[in-house]
């Protein structure tokens, strides 16, 4: 457990616990039966503890509120409610994410078999949110569990030469969305959206407007497809401890066989170098990043990585700097819901 650990000032109604050693996430349960039977009771609850919770996160990284009567998309919209989120919604945003009801989004689509490596949310971009709400309506029947793990320690472990070279040169994300159309290779269809689906627009006056507000640059290709280029210094600062943080997401974005694992092959033929890809991560000065470099890290991943398997109505707020999260494969029906917070 990190020393840092600061000690909660939850009222008596409810019980704590840290999940790991690490203190990652704080679970938080009723002690209560209002808050364990009473929707009502437990939106009351929470407005008057969000900010408690809120102020834990730098030092737990996430808590867990598990047993509360939370029992559907329309009370967890009203948790979030209060809180601000991005105008632009949505639009950008890497993967394919649908918006369900008031601040309430799908989790992924990312299909079931499949793993999401750990990540920041939307560290692709210059804004990004500050906190990540998840909602399980449905657990699946096996795995499914939004792992997260502590950015903080995945720093520590990041090699000498990585972490010097970003330090120096930055990073450069490039995204590339095929032209409108049928895209007769399924594989191609499946990892390269259309740019009007990504950006919700119809035109090239209107893309290039919708990259700007997101503050990336557009760059049209010679096939009609778009690229989204975006340079950051690979680091932020936390808002609230002035820490310098680790939020260049190499790990999710570098094209190599441990990320990319069974599908490497046949992605490299698809797309191969020196082509648009789908996702790209870059030096700034647009220099390859070299795969010997990034590689060590999934070990260093799958080490941190904090598997909390999800119950019907838990609520989990994540600090979006100090923690990543990222996905279980599954089977079954699994029905988990985000919303930012920025």
């Amino acid at each position: 457990m990190r020393a840092s650990l600061k000690t909660p000032q939850l009222p008596r109604d409810v019980t704590y616990r840290p999940f790991d050693a690490y203190g990652l996430p704080l679970i938080v349960e009723p002690a209560t039966p209002s808050l364990a039977k009473d929707p009502v009771a437990v939106q009351s609850w929470f407005e008057e503890h969000h900010r408690t919770l809120e102020e834990l996160l730098p030092s737990y990284g996430g808590v867990v509120l598990r047993g509360f009567a939370i029992p559907d998309t329309s009370a967890f919209n009203a948790m979030i409610e209060r809180y601000d989120t991005d105008p632009n919604g949505y639009a950008g945003g890497l993967t394919p994410r649908s918006n369900i009801s008031g601040k309430v989004f799908e989790a992924s689509r990312v299909p079931a078999e499949q793993k999401i490596i750990l990540h920041q949310e939307m560290g692709y971009l210059p804004s990004y949110p500050k906190m990540v709400a998840f909602y399980c309506l449905i657990p699946s029947e096996t795995g499914g569990c939004t792992t997260i793990g502590d950015a903080r320690r995945l720093q520590a472990q990041i090699s000498a030469p990585l972490m010097d070279s970003v330090r120096e040169r930055g990073v450069l994300y490039r995204r590339n969305y095929r032209k409108p159309g049928p895209e007769a290779d399924p594989l191609k269809a499946l990892f390269r959206r259309e740019w009007t689906d990504v950006l919700q627009v119809e035109t090239k006056e209107q893309a290039e407007a919708a990259c700007e507000a997101v503050g990336c640059k557009a760059v049209w290709e010679d096939d009609g497809s778009l690229s989204m280029h975006y340079r950051s210094s690979g680091f932020v600062k936390h808002s609230v401890t002035g820490e310098d943080v680790w939020f260049a997401q190499v790990q999710g974005m570098h094209f190599n066989k441990a990320r990319l694992e069974k599908n490497y092959d046949k992605l490299n033929t698809a797309f191969p170098s020196g082509q648009p890809r789908p996702i790209e991560i870059l030096y700034g000065d647009g220099g390859d990043i070299p795969e010997d470099l990034v590689t060590p890290m999934y070990e260093v991943l799958d080490n941190l990585a904090v598997n909390l398997p999800y119950e019907h109505g838990d609520f989990m707020l994540l600090d979006n700097i100090y923690t990543m999260h990222g996905r279980q494969p599954f089977t079954g029906k699994r029905d988990v819901q985000v919303g930012l917070v920025f």
